[in-house]
């Protein structure tokens, strides 16, 4: 899993970045160690510097809070992930006068990051699950529906629920089905089996 680290404090990432990276994990930071960013919050505003954060390439980003404070603009990267729609985790505690902590999928202590990462990204977590569930919330809303959609592992393929309340039509049924399971594919990096259903009342319909 690729992780993009930022922080809240100088060198608060380093030892993090570091754990991360032994679990095995590809790990890039908003501010890499060494790096002259002058006065720029991030690598990516400094002068010749580019974001890690690339649409597609980051899994998670990790926002590394050490003390309770309010928002510092060296954890940008935070805000980065929110208006990119990457899974954000902080570890630690969120902060101040903000609704960061609302738009995180994971908020744990910084003792728990390896778990509460593993958690957040497994195949059945909630940011595949997210994924799913912006997918098909665009056609969903045009039936007037707020999908549930749930996702269970079993013996390592994962089943995609969708219920809806109400029937549409099969051309519908078959696109809601297809943008949940291709959205699973594409989050998971193909790297999981899956098949996505459809219930609708008492009809259910599937797709491997």
């Amino acid at each position: 899993m690729k992780v993009l680290v930022t922080e809240s404090v100088p060198a608060a990432g380093t030892v993090p970045g570091a754990m991360l990276a032994l679990d095995g994990h590809n790990v890039v930071f908003c501010h890499p160690a060494g790096a002259d960013v002058g006065p720029a919050p991030c690598i990516g505003l400094a002068v010749g510097g580019r974001c890690p954060l690339r649409p597609g390439e980051v899994d998670l980003v990790v926002d590394i809070r050490p003390a309770s404070g309010p928002f510092t603009m060296r954890e940008a990267g935070a805000m980065c992930a929110v208006r990119t729609g990457t899974p954000l985790l902080i570890a630690g505690r969120p902060p101040t006068g903000s609704t960061l902590a609302e738009e995180a999928v994971e908020v744990c202590e910084q003792d728990e990051l390896l778990a509460a990462c593993a958690k957040a990204v497994a195949p059945t977590g909630p940011v595949v699950r997210r994924a799913v569930i912006e997918a098909v919330a665009p056609i969903a809303r045009r039936l007037g529906e707020t999908p549930d959609v749930r996702l269970l592992d079993v013996e390592g393929t994962v089943h995609i629920y969708v219920s809806l309340l109400n029937d549409p039509d099969d051309v519908v049924i078959e696109d809601i089905r297809r943008a949940a399971w291709l959205a699973f594919t594409r989050a998971t990096r193909g790297r999981v089996q899956a098949v996505s259903h459809i219930a609708v009342r008492t009809k259910s319909t599937s797709r491997p």
